[in-house]
């Protein structure tokens, strides 16, 4: 994790809010070493946020490429 504070590119680090892979807590946590990095948690999905929950995956990614 030594390397996440020379991260300068805004990135959105995403997550399922039952992934246990990559639980939010660990996003989280991830999160708060990149300076520009935001979290987004799909609530009902697990690992495969993407595929789980299409619609709040593709809402999230497209706020955030639009912010830039």
């Amino acid at each position: 994790m030594a390397g996440l504070e020379a991260i300068k590119t805004p990135i959105l680090l995403m997550t399922g809010g039952a992934d246990l892979y990559a639980p939010p807590p660990l996003m989280r946590m991830y999160a708060a070493r990149v300076k520009h990095a935001e979290t987004s948690i799909i609530p009902e999905a697990g690992h495969s946020a993407f595929w789980e929950q299409p619609e709040l995956f593709n809402q999230a990614v497209l706020a955030f490429i639009r912010k830039y």
